[in-house]
């Protein structure tokens, strides 16, 4: 892979993948709205074109190898719970993928979700939860793209990720408002935190999504992990241990929201198997990342 298309660029997940891409002398195009907050962050070398997500259906290129598609309106916060958004999603990763083969690309990346594994869940629950549309939307975009991209004759890879860690974390993101209470000596609040987790540094996803644009691959869906996932209630002790503060965690004095995750659902034997990828970072630094950049004020 020698150039990449990558939407959502000024985001969390693609700031961090076209620094990756960059280092290793990949040329990257970046899709951006026009009122982006974030476009100081990305480097002078990347080429923006504004084009937002409902300007996919027009947009032809320049050329690429890979096309990544990270960007998804309402991935956290109220968005989620927003079903005529949600559907939009859909309509607009379907675009990414057709506007991908207009521009010759011989990949089409896209971004996934553990949460999508709970669908079971949700369809069989009596009451409403605010991620559920979201989860549904992801997974039909999923489906809805494996099979367009066999019509297109496109190659399709689904990289499935789960709670990424690192500088530019959303501010409504678990990690982001646990490390910012830890700091400030406003104990946060959880339920029971024994569900299993896997917390990964975003410098490792974007690691692995290279890899994914590049690596001649077996399968169409690769998980992206850290390799060693572990119960909540332990990541949120490790990161108290790892900022060295004094700052109760009120672990236990919210109620159970009901859905249940399994450890084999952050198996990344068929990325290291396929790629070589294994995490680089880890969580201990993440977090110290994280605080840096919370300390900095950047974070709004």
């Amino acid at each position: 892979m020698k150039s990449a298309i990558v939407t959502g660029v000024t985001g969390f997940i693609g700031t961090h993948l076209s620094e990756e891409l960059k280092r290793n002398n990949i040329s990257v195009t970046g899709l951006s709205r026009h009122d982006s907050p974030n476009t100081g962050r990305l480097k002078k070398d990347i080429d923006i074109v504004w084009c937002g997500m409902d300007g996919y259906d027009s947009f032809s290129g320049p050329p690429a190898d890979t096309f990544y598609h990270l960007a998804w309106d309402g991935a956290t916060g109220v968005g989620r719970d927003d079903e005529e958004l949600q559907v939009k999603n859909i309509a607009w990763t379907v675009a990414a993928l057709k506007a991908a083969k207009r521009a010759g690309c011989r990949r089409f990346v896209a971004l996934g979700t553990v949460y999508e594994k709970l669908v079971p869940q949700v369809l069989l629950a009596s009451e409403h939860r605010k991620a559920d549309f979201y989860l549904l939307a992801k997974q039909s975009a999923h489906y809805m793209c494996l099979k367009l991209a066999r019509k297109l004759d496109i190659e399709f890879v689904w990289a499935t990720i789960f709670q990424p860690i690192g500088r530019y974390i959303k501010k409504e993101q678990v990690m982001t408002y646990t490390i910012n209470g830890l700091l400030k000596g406003e104990p946060p609040e959880f339920g029971p935190a024994m569900e299993p987790y896997d917390i990964t540094a975003v410098e490792d996803i974007a690691y692995g999504l290279r890899l994914l644009g590049e690596k001649t691959l077996t399968k169409q869906e690769y998980y992206i992990g850290s390799g060693s996932p572990m119960l909540m209630k332990e990541y949120l002790q490790r990161t108290k241990e790892v900022l060295g503060v004094d700052t109760e965690l009120k672990i236990g004095c919210r109620p159970d929201d009901g859905l249940r995750f399994m450890f084999d659902w952050y198996d990344i034997s068929e990325i290291e198997k396929d790629t070589g990828y294994s995490a680089r970072m880890g969580f201990d630094q993440a977090v110290l990342n994280v605080a840096e950049w919370v300390r900095s004020g950047e974070m709004i």
